[in-house]
């Protein structure tokens, strides 16, 4: 199974904090707009923060891919640390929500609906905790066991083509 839920939250999560950390140092880099389209506006007011909220948000960022590179991985062991380093980045992200929601800036301006912020941290443990609720590595005998299960439903169906000549056929013989 393939950990879909939590592979869709971890990436929205993954996106958007290399998207604003990024921002932020094109923030400080004089960058207002990327291609012909504005930029949002800086989150810290000054270098230091700025310079913070883009590592806060590109470590998080960084934490997030390798977690989902790690659920994806051949062996159990890497599936539970991704598991760990999952739950471990929406920790991260749920204590920038709560400073935000807490502090005010520079993470007040990173997450302007609070309220939105903290819907999407707990649609995303859902998404975890039901992906670890389900999850079963693929095992080798399953999938061959299923490979048989469709070829005898394959061999069960008549085929189309003789199936056409015999309703020919009765076509004919009603003439």
């Amino acid at each position: 199974m393939t950990r879909v839920a939590t592979s869709f939250a971890l990436s929205l999560w993954l996106g958007f904090h290399a998207v604003t950390g990024l921002s932020e140092l094109a923030h400080l880099a004089g960058i207002d707009a990327i291609g012909g389209h504005a930029l949002e506006p800086a989150a810290a007011g000054t270098p230091v923060a700025s310079l913070f909220v883009a590592g806060l948000m590109l470590g998080t960022a960084g934490l997030l891919a390798v977690a989902l590179r790690s659920l994806h991985g051949g062996t159990d062991r890497l599936r539970r640390q991704g598991e760990r380093l999952s739950f471990a980045g929406i920790g991260i992200c749920s204590a920038m929500v709560v400073a935000a929601a807490l502090f005010g800036p520079p993470l007040a301006h990173v997450f302007d609906r609070v309220d939105l912020a903290f819907w999407s941290l707990f649609l995303s443990l859902v998404a975890l905790v039901f992906d670890h609720a389900v999850f079963s590595a693929d095992d080798r005998d399953d999938e061959l066991a299923f490979r048989k299960a469709l070829a005898a439903i394959d061999r069960s169906v008549p085929d189309p083509a003789h199936r056409h000549q015999a309703t020919g056929r009765a076509d004919e013989d009603r003439r």
